[in-house]
């Protein structure tokens, strides 16, 4: 009987130090997405010029029915990240102070989220690469049921190079 006691007490110790692990191991992803954020904050400050991209509509059916490169404009928009919430957009319709905000998705995506523009609306972006010289930013709309002559799907992909 000693021996059984020994073996169930042994059993729930390994039971109760994988569980500290693995909870541990939970705890720290969640503490390291503000850590994430803050350093996507501090690779995008500065100044980002758009240097190409494409815009792309999909008919009803899911066939590309226009398709653009971008950017629409000469010259081409700036954007000036000067603090971690307030971005300069500076296009052909003068330069706006906007409100911008860095998140982490659930499947840990990063994403920017920026405030309308005088002539848009806010728009959400996943922010797909990022380094010292260049970002890469996509929007991805999908519309259910868009039926004949609309879109059923947007996708825009913005490029840009720090200046």
């Amino acid at each position: 009987m000693p021996f059984q006691f020994k073996k169930t007490v042994y059993q729930i110790a390994i039971f109760f130090v994988f569980a500290l692990i693995f909870s541990g191991c939970k705890k720290h992803d969640e503490d390291s997405q503000p850590d994430k954020i803050t350093s996507v904050k501090q690779q995008i400050a500065g100044e980002w010029e758009l240097t190409g991209g494409v815009y792309i509509m999909y008919d009803e059916t899911g066939k590309i029915s226009y398709t653009e490169k971008l950017p629409f404009e000469s010259p081409a928009p700036w954007y000036d990240f000067r603090n971690p919430e307030t971005l300069y957009l500076s296009d052909r319709h003068g330069r706006q102070a906007l409100a911008y905000k860095i998140s982490i998705t659930d499947n840990q995506t990063t994403r920017i989220d920026i405030a309308a523009t005088s002539y848009d609306i806010d728009k959400t972006f996943d922010i797909t690469a990022i380094n010292d010289k260049n970002m890469t930013w996509v929007n991805d709309q999908r519309f259910d049921n868009p039926g004949p002559g609309f879109a059923s799907r947007v996708y825009t992909e913005y490029n840009f190079t720090k200046r």
